[in-house]
């Protein structure tokens, strides 16, 4: 999938923003690439993770949810998916992410 310069610029910006623990900096960076294209599912994962250092669950949610709108088993999402609703403590839920986490990593083959 060709997600375009532009947005490839915005992604990393926001990547190295986030390995500099500028978390709100990274989600501006990553928001404004998701304006430009927003079937890219690493860039609603890599938001959902910097609403998780900042403990906004339901973004968290939220992000994981559009990530999973385009592709159904995308492993991180489902991960994160189960770190948010773990502090929400809807337990029952979280396990259905995590278990659905790791059914993904395997038919994937990844190491997670």
């Amino acid at each position: 999938m060709n997600i375009g310069h532009e947005v490839l610029e915005l992604k990393q910006q926001g990547n190295k923003f986030f390995s500099q623990r500028s978390y709100e900096e990274a989600i501006s960076c990553y928001t404004k690439a998701l304006l430009k294209n927003d079937k890219v599912t690493t860039i609603y994962t890599n938001r959902a993770l910097c609403y998780l250092k900042l403990e906004l669950w339901d973004r968290v949610l939220r992000d994981c949810m559009l990530a999973l709108e385009i592709d159904k088993m995308m492993t991180k999402a489902h991960f994160f998916m189960g770190q948010a609703l773990t502090e929400l403590e809807k337990y029952d839920e979280a396990i259905t992410s995590y278990t659905t986490a790791i059914e993904s990593a395997k038919a994937r083959k990844e190491h997670f």
